[in-house]
């Protein structure tokens, strides 16, 4: 299946985003691309789909393949891949035009900063920096033919001119806000890029409701690690939680002869080089 990409024209034309400086895309490239979410950050995904679309080739596996415990974590930029890819099952896109898609959408382009970045990643930080609508459109004719990333004004011209007619749109901007709110509410995404990868851990610790309390471990003037105390109602998952080991403490409130609730420690180490 050969898949073919068009892009608007807002990275060369339409300024009403830009800063008057120019902007260089390399650090906020660093911070999409830290792995700091582990699977059960992602909303309505079961692990064993996350499972099947590595096992497929639409989703990368970045797992360590000399640790003992396998664990998966997953940058800013796959939550959103994640998400399209969910929206696609929904869909019901085959694993093979899912990989197809995931080709032409991670093409590399070049920015304004004269770097290449996989479309989906430049555009994602169209929106993070510039809280700016952007929609990726497939079109068909018998199969998909074509993956059209648009802003607002090109998406909404071409459908009035009949260029875009048999289509699917999914919008970018907001699978950015649904799946990384806390990032997309922030006032400048600029700024974490600034904050290295304990500090942007610390940040989304902080920012998870069900912690009840969170200390920040530090050991001769640097952060050593993070301690958390999470609240959990939910007895299938405590119970899992009991079976797996997956705790420092843990506190099990009962009723009436039934676990009702359980506060569980978490402590983070951070590596040091």
């Amino acid at each position: 299946m050969t898949l073919y990409l068009y892009i608007s024209s807002i990275n060369n034309s339409n300024t009403i985003y830009m800063k008057s400086k120019k902007e260089d895309f390399t650090k906020h490239s660093e911070a999409i691309n830290e792995l700091l979410f582990e699977a059960k950050a992602m909303k309505g995904i079961h692990r064993m789909t996350l499972h099947t679309w590595r096992t497929e080739g639409v989703l990368e596996d970045k797992r360590d393949p000399e640790a003992t415990t396998k664990w998966s974590y997953y940058s800013p930029l796959d939550v959103v891949w994640i998400s399209i890819l969910n929206e696609l099952k929904k869909l019901r896109f085959t694993h093979a035009e899912m990989k197809a898609f995931k080709e032409v959408l991670f093409e590399k382009i070049k920015a304004e900063d004269n770097n290449e970045y996989p479309a989906l990643e430049y555009y994602t930080l169209r929106v993070l920096l510039y809280n700016q609508p952007i929609y990726i459109i497939i079109t068909y004719a018998t199969e998909m033919d074509a993956i059209w990333i648009l802003d607002e004004k090109d998406y909404f011209s071409k459908l009035a001119s009949g260029e875009i007619e048999n289509h699917t749109a999914i919008l970018l901007h907001k699978a950015v806000k649904s799946n990384l709110e806390s990032v997309y509410q922030h006032p400048d995404f600029s700024d974490l890029a600034g904050l290295n990868k304990e500090e942007i851990q610390i940040l989304q610790i902080l920012r998870n409701k069900n912690f009840r309390t969170i200390k920040i471990l530090k050991r001769n003037g640097e952060m050593d690690g993070i301690e958390g105390t999470e609240r959990i109602e939910d007895v299938e998952r405590i119970e899992k939680l009991l079976k797996e080991g997956e705790y420092q403490n843990i506190e099990i409130k009962q009723q009436n002869g039934k676990i009702v609730s359980a506060h569980r420690t978490i402590r983070t180490n951070f590596k040091r080089k």
